[in-house]
């Protein structure tokens, strides 16, 4: 019987990606930070929610749709007082949030992003003296995020792109679902397999 031994990755945002709007009071800017404060607007029977974004440069605020002309019976109670709270995780929830980024034709700028990546630094000797045949490292992000699977597997392992491409060519890595690794990004439950066996040969074990 096979020997699977899980380890996780949880890949985590520091901060907020920036999206490209052209301010229409400075014109100095064409950049918007997430305030991470929602506007709640009743109107008869209906409610409108939106997230608030400012003006890098001065501060100006404009709008982005969460909800338009909503009963409030459909809105989740627990989710309705988050809006109210300006709940942070909810607030950075709709900033990552593909279907929202879609609906307001919103176009971002990544390149201000940090993550963290919470792992258990592991280099690949080590993972060849475990007690397992395949050792399977899971990864786990809340949001969707525009971060290359290439960066979060290189960074952990500490090996350079080439020696990444070559352990894919061998099947010494294996990605699950299956993707085009190099453009692939960053999902929640994204699976890497390790044979061991095959680590090993691959390192001159044999």
């Amino acid at each position: 019987m096979q020997v699977v031994k899980k380890l996780t990755w949880q890949v985590i945002p520091v901060n907020t990606p920036l999206y490209k709007k052209k301010c229409p009071k400075c014109r100095n800017s064409n950049l918007y930070y997430s305030s991470n404060k929602f506007r709640l607007n009743a109107q008869k029977k209906n409610i409108d929610v939106w997230l608030i974004y400012r003006c890098l440069n001065c501060d100006t605020s404009t709008n982005i749709t969460i909800l338009s002309r909503t009963k409030p019976g459909l809105i989740d109670k627990e989710l309705f007082q988050k809006f109210n709270d300006n709940d942070e995780e909810t607030a950075w929830k709709y900033v990552f949030d593909a279907d929202t980024i879609r609906r307001n034709r919103m176009e971002f700028d990544y390149s201000n992003v940090e993550y963290d990546i919470i792992h258990d630094p592991i280099a690949l000797l080590e993972i060849c003296n475990m007690e397992a045949d395949v050792i399977e490292f899971e990864i786990r992000s809340r949001f969707n995020l525009d971060l290359k699977l290439t960066h979060v597997i290189r960074k952990c392992f500490d090996i350079s792109l080439n020696r990444l491409e070559e352990m894919l060519s061998a099947g010494v890595i294996v990605v699950l679902p299956e993707c085009a690794v190099r453009k692939c990004k960053v999902k929640n439950g994204i699976t890497l397999t390790v044979p061991i066996e095959k680590l090993k040969a691959y390192l001159g074990f044999y």
